[in-house]
């Protein structure tokens, strides 16, 4: 997948129940659950009901409307645990529609993420046979699971329901679990009862006995019925929750896949970067022995020419291999230096390939260089010193001054040095590049 196209989840929200309560009825069943799902109205409900029974049994009045064992409550309490078995009806259904959902994105949110991974593997893979002339750096097999996890659709709740039985109560759930149902129960319950009070039908008058039972058969076929989808809606779950823990171990042994690639590659990069900075800093030691060299004969010439005397070994060049290691090791010291020293100044350097951009270093970027390099050579004098005291004991023991308190010809010296940093790094094939171009 092109890193520039926009990812398909980050277009995307999580998916909410609300996201199911789509219309008026769904919104007045979702009013209903947050109103009387509630510890308060539960309190309530307690309290109205010891109340009621405590009036109906000690006051005369309500006793003789409503004796023990109090019809018109019982039937009120068949009432609302129908109207509320409708309403857990309706709530289950929001659940599981939500949970399909939620499923599906999972599972479109995983397969991108295997597909990632697939490419991350692939692009290490050649990666290795770049590095390793063609072979893996790693001998290992994908989890068997990213393949499997392509032809395997996400659970759904309606999958689970395989019996007879079980597609039965899905059917009622389905029709059930609707706002219509319940109003079409507390319609009923209303109708019933005005035809009751105004004589319409006469077979089930006040407290309305036939109407209780019909409530509690309806209430157990409900409760029967949720209890069906429960256990469909925990089998998916269970379904669910296997498949994300096989898709975090594939995720997961994926991942330690790529650290075992990355250390292994590290071990080569190690061993190339040693390499090549030990040859880069080679050739930089050597182009700057070459170029030091080149101007100390110079300057024997110029004071030959100037003054009529001729230097002591005027016109000899020290060969590089032929210098005492300690110089040599000097040099290379200086010379892994001048990378540290360009960052500072906002360049770096690269392999010659244009010399057009070559960085030109203006006065201020000299001075800073040359002081850099300045300091760096008086902590190695101090740190020398105090090192290898046996070897100071009879030499002067005054520290080098600070870089503010050399005499201009002093720092001039540096100065020039710094100023060939261009030219003895292109000397070693290489050219200073500007990270960023200078302000003002």
């Amino acid at each position: 997948m092109n890193s520039a196209e926009p990812m398909p989840d980050q277009q995307r929200s999580p998916v909410l129940m609300a996201d199911e309560r789509i219309g008026v009825n769904d919104a007045v069943a979702a009013a209903v659950t947050r109103s009387v799902g509630s510890m308060p109205t539960l309190y309530l409900v307690l309290v109205a009901f010891t109340v009621y029974a405590a009036l109906a049994t000690w006051w005369p009045p309500l006793h003789r409307a409503d004796p023990y064992p109090f019809p018109f409550l019982l039937f009120l309490n068949n009432v609302a645990q129908l109207v509320l078995c409708l309403v857990i009806l309706v709530g289950q259904r929001v659940l599981s529609a939500a949970a399909d959902r939620r499923s599906v994105q999972t599972y479109e949110n995983t397969e991108m993420v295997f597909q990632q991974v697939v490419d991350l593997q692939a692009h290490l893979d050649r990666q290795d046979r770049e590095l390793s002339r063609g072979l893996s750096l790693l001998e290992s097999s994908p989890h068997p699971w990213i393949e499997q996890h392509r032809v395997q659709d996400p659970p759904q709740a309606a999958d689970q329901a395989v019996t007879f039985n079980d597609r039965i109560a899905a059917w009622l759930t389905t029709r059930l679990g609707s706002v219509w149902a319940f109003y079409l129960a507390a319609g009923t319950q209303i109708l019933w009862i005005v035809l009751a009070q105004t004589g319409v039908q006469r077979f089930d008058r006040y407290p309305f006995l036939f109407m209780t039972f019909l409530s509690s058969l309806a209430q157990l076929v409900f409760m029967i019925v949720i209890m069906v989808g429960q256990d469909v809606l925990g089998r998916t779950g269970d379904r669910r929750s296997e498949q994300t823990f096989l898709d975090a171990q594939a995720v997961l042994h994926e991942c330690r896949r790529m650290k075992q690639r990355f250390i292994a590659q590290d071990r080569v990069i190690d061993s190339l970067t040693g390499y090549v900075t030990g040859q880069v800093t080679e050739r930089l030691a050597q182009a700057m022995h070459d170029t030091s060299e080149r101007v100390a004969h110079q300057a024997r010439v110029h004071e030959a020419m100037t003054t009529g005397r001729v230097p002591a070994e005027a016109d000899v060049l020290r060969p590089w291999a032929e210098l005492a290691d300690r110089k040599r090791a000097a040099s290379r010291l200086q010379a892994r230096r001048i990378g540290e020293n360009l960052a500072s100044i906002g360049c770096f350097m690269v392999p010659a390939f244009d010399r057009e951009l070559a960085a030109q270093l203006d006065d201020a970027e000299v001075r800073r260089l040359a002081e850099l390099e300045y300091g760096h050579w008086m902590q190695d004098r101090i740190t020398a010193r105090f090192t290898n005291l046996s070897e100071w004991h009879d030499r002067d023991d005054a520290l080098p001054l600070p870089w503010d308190e050399l005499p201009d010809a002093a720092q001039l010296q540096h100065l020039r040095a710094a100023r060939r940093i261009p030219i003895v790094v292109e000397q070693a094939g290489f050219q200073v590049l500007r990270a960023a171009p200078a302000a003002g």
